[in-house]
Parts: C-alpha cells; sequence; structure tokens
C-alpha cells in the first residue's frame, strides 16, 4: 500500500472517531436539553394549574356570594308578599265569616 493511501485511511479513521465523539457529545447535550425542557414544562403546567384553580376560587366564591345574596332578597320578597296576603285576609276575615254564618241561616231555614 502506498504511503498516500495509509495516510488517506488514518484521516478517514481519524475523521471517524471524532464524528463518534461528537454523536456521542450531541446526543448526551440532546438529553440534557430534553430533560431540562420536560422539567421546565411540567413546572410551567404546574403553575398554569395552580393559577388557574386561584381564579376558579375566585370565580366560584363571588357566584357563591352573589347566589347568596339573591337567595336573601327573594325570601325577604316573598315573606312581604306573605305579609301582605295575610293581612288583606285579615281585612276581609269579618266579611268572610258573615258570609259563611249567612250561608248557614239560609241553609237552616
Amino acid at each position: 500500500m502506498s504511503r498516500l493511501s495509509k495516510t488517506a485511511i488514518e484521516q478517514i479513521r481519524e475523521t471517524e472517531e471524532q464524528a463518534a465523539v461528537l454523536c456521542r457529545v450531541a446526543e448526551e447535550k440532546s438529553a440534557e436539553m430534553r430533560k431540562r425542557v420536560k422539567a421546565e414544562g411540567e413546572a410551567h403546567c404546574a403553575a398554569v394549574k395552580e393559577d388557574t384553580e386561584a381564579e376558579y376560587a375566585e370565580v366560584l366564591a363571588e357566584m357563591r356570594y352573589r347566589a347568596s345574596a339573591l337567595e336573601q332578597k327573594k325570601r325577604r320578597e316573598a315573606l312581604e308578599e306573605a305579609q301582605a296576603l295575610k293581612a288583606a285576609a285579615r281585612e276581609r276575615i269579618g266579611e268572610a265569616v258573615k258570609l259563611i254564618v249567612w250561608e248557614i241561616v239560609e241553609r237552616c231555614q
């Protein structure tokens, strides 16, 4: 084999070794990057979840407050209406008793 061929073969082997080293380094860096990106993604996801839960807790608290206020308002309105009906019934109870008594008197005659 000629000296030129031996030199070329040695250069090819050196290049292949360098390429193998570069591939290992690239794989290691890639694995590190994937690990870091995964950790960052999980941290971001956890932060977003926490923020969302806090926001929904505030919304839910506001909805409960409004529902409670509406319930109290409707109870007051229903009580006022019941009191008005009771007052109207009391005003007419005398008249109702008279009508009932007259009905009984008429039936007894």
